[in-house]
Formats: structure tokens, sequence, C-alpha cells
């Protein structure tokens, strides 16, 4: 009888356990990737804030999943406040389609503010951009003039290009314009693989 109630002992731990050991697997794959946001922390770039300028831009990244998943988050950071459109974008076809685009406040300067979007998927390989039409940004440049190499691979994700364009309508559209000498990753996709 006593070894019984042992084996039972043993066997509830080992059900726990293995519950507990599946529990932290499955978080550890939700891991957020904000791979745009990473531009700001390369220590050989200078940064150029532009607080308010005098147009106002649509601009913006392409990218592709390397894995598909979701998109949980829209994200951006600028050094100023007020409402700024940010919008996802389907490149994948002859011209851009929103996927889905959200009016985000930035209460306060050079902090990120996220929006939940309720996980759009996206799918490995395909083509998508993130913009936002904005009169405010930090203007990257690389240390010394160079240009950025693209495509670059963040994560699990490959950033394809830079955007921007003038865009004083108000009406946010992906802009066809690329740069590769100055960039503005004031916005980002919180991508979390599946």
């Amino acid at each position: 009888m006593l070894m019984c109630k042992q084996l039972l002992r043993f066997s509830s731990l080992l059900v726990a356990f293995s519950i507990l050991m599946v529990s932290c697997d499955k978080d550890e794959d939700k891991v957020e990737e904000s791979p745009l946001f990473q531009f700001l922390e390369d220590p050989a770039i200078m940064i150029d804030t532009v607080a308010q300028a005098a147009d106002t831009w649509d601009y913006g990244f392409t990218f592709s999943p390397l894995k598909s998943g979701s998109i949980a988050h829209l994200a951006m950071k600028l050094p100023a406040t007020g409402v700024f459109k940010v919008t996802l974008w389907d490149l994948s076809g002859s011209s851009p389609v929103a996927l889905h685009a959200h009016n985000i406040t930035s209460g306060e300067e050079h902090k990120i503010y996220r929006q939940d979007v309720a996980g759009i998927r996206v799918d490995a390989g395909m083509k998508y951009g993130i913009s936002i039409l904005a009169n405010t940004f930090y203007r990257v440049t690389k240390a010394g003039g160079g240009a950025f190499t693209f495509p670059r691979t963040i994560g699990n994700i490959v950033v394809h290009d830079f955007h921007e364009a003038i865009n004083n309508t108000s009406l946010a559209s992906f802009p066809a314009e690329t740069n590769d000498t100055r960039v503005a990753p004031c916005v980002d996709v919180i991508f979390i693989a599946d």
C-alpha cells in the first residue's frame, strides 16, 4: 500500500512537472520582435531629431517574415506629441493594400507607443510594409555618411528597404521612393513567430 501511494505521488509530480515544462516552452516561443527600432540602437549612427518638419511625410519600411506568425502591435516612437496614422501594408501584389490602419496618440516625446491589433496573420516570405504619416521623425545616418545595407535580417524579419515621400494630403499611402543613406526608424511592427 505504501509503495502504491509513493508511486501515485511520483506520478502526480511527474504530470505536474510535464505540464509546467510544456507551459514554459510555449511562453518561450512567444518572443516579441521589433526589428525596426533596432536601427536607433546601432552605435555607429548619428541621429538628427526633427520635432516638426515643414511637410508631412509618409515613411516606413518593407519587410518579409522568415517564419509565419502574427503582428501583435503596431508601434511608434517620435520626438513630438500628437496623433499619427500608422498603416500595415500587403505589398505582395501589383499595388499596396492597407491591411490595418490605426491612429496612435503620442502623449510624450521619445516614448514608444503601441497599438494592439489582435494578431494580424503574416506569412513567411511575403512582402509587407509599415508606414507612418507624420511631420516629425528621427533622421538616422551612418557615421561617415555611408549607406545602410539592405536587405538586412533582424531576428525573424528581413528588412528590404526604407521608403519615404512627402504627403501633405493626410491620406496615407505607401511611398515608392527608397532611401538608403537616411532612414527614419520611428514606426515598427511587434512580430511574434509561430
